[in-house]
């Protein structure tokens, strides 16, 4: 069973705070008034999973989403 690790920034929440891009610095760039952007909403490095989630039990409004979803492995067919 494979698992995608997906962030996002939900516009509606964010309120600038940039933590976001303090603990996720290769996923989320700041544009001039601190409010933050995915910049690949798919993560696959273990490492900057651990800092994606970290980033999302730090944001204060819970703008930073990490969701996980599992797809099964593909099965070989026979013959």
């Amino acid at each position: 069973m494979a698992v995608t690790v997906t962030v996002r920034i939900d516009p509606t929440r964010c309120r600038g705070h940039a933590i976001c891009a303090l603990f996720f610095t290769d996923g989320v760039e700041l544009d001039q008034w601190g409010y933050g952007r995915v910049l690949e909403d798919t993560v696959e490095d273990r490492r900057l999973v651990r800092r994606a989630r970290r980033a999302a039990a730090a944001c204060p409004n819970g703008a930073f989403v990490v969701s996980e979803r599992s797809i099964p492995a593909e099965v070989p067919l026979p013959g």
